[in-house]
């Protein structure tokens, strides 16, 4: 991703240089409106491409990182751990397991998703 940000910054600057040459030359074209025009565009192209790949890297730079989202309870809303199975503040079923295929399933699951048995309810 640097490689690409250096090629941006310098492709930037040779449109810069182009377009700050052509504005300095005294060739006809340079000096029409759709000369004139061209310029500009080159120009201002230029200068965002410089800008916004010198601007990349300190924003990589100063990203902050995800912290871990704590889990909670869905009925009380209090932090508890990921591998609970119910709820230490309100007793509230957390993970349930298949009685057939044991597989984990949803806590409000009438029937187990991987197998089709009817579960009994919490």
């Amino acid at each position: 991703m640097k490689a690409n940000r250096v090629i941006g910054a310098l492709l930037g600057a040779a449109l810069l240089f182009f377009a700050v040459g052509a504005y300095l030359s005294n060739e006809p074209a340079s000096k029409t409106d759709q000369g004139r025009i061209m310029i500009i565009v080159a120009f201002v192209f230029g200068f965002l491409m410089v800008i916004s790949n010198a601007t990349a890297g300190s924003k990589a730079a100063k990203s902050i990182p995800a912290s871990p989202v704590q889990p909670v309870c869905p009925t009380c809303k209090k932090p508890i751990q990921a591998d609970y199975q119910v709820c230490p503040y309100c007793a509230t079923t957390l993970q349930r397991h298949c009685p057939s295929c044991h597989k984990e399933v949803g806590p409000d699951f009438k029937v187990c998703p991987y197998c089709g048995t009817n579960l009994p309810n919490a």
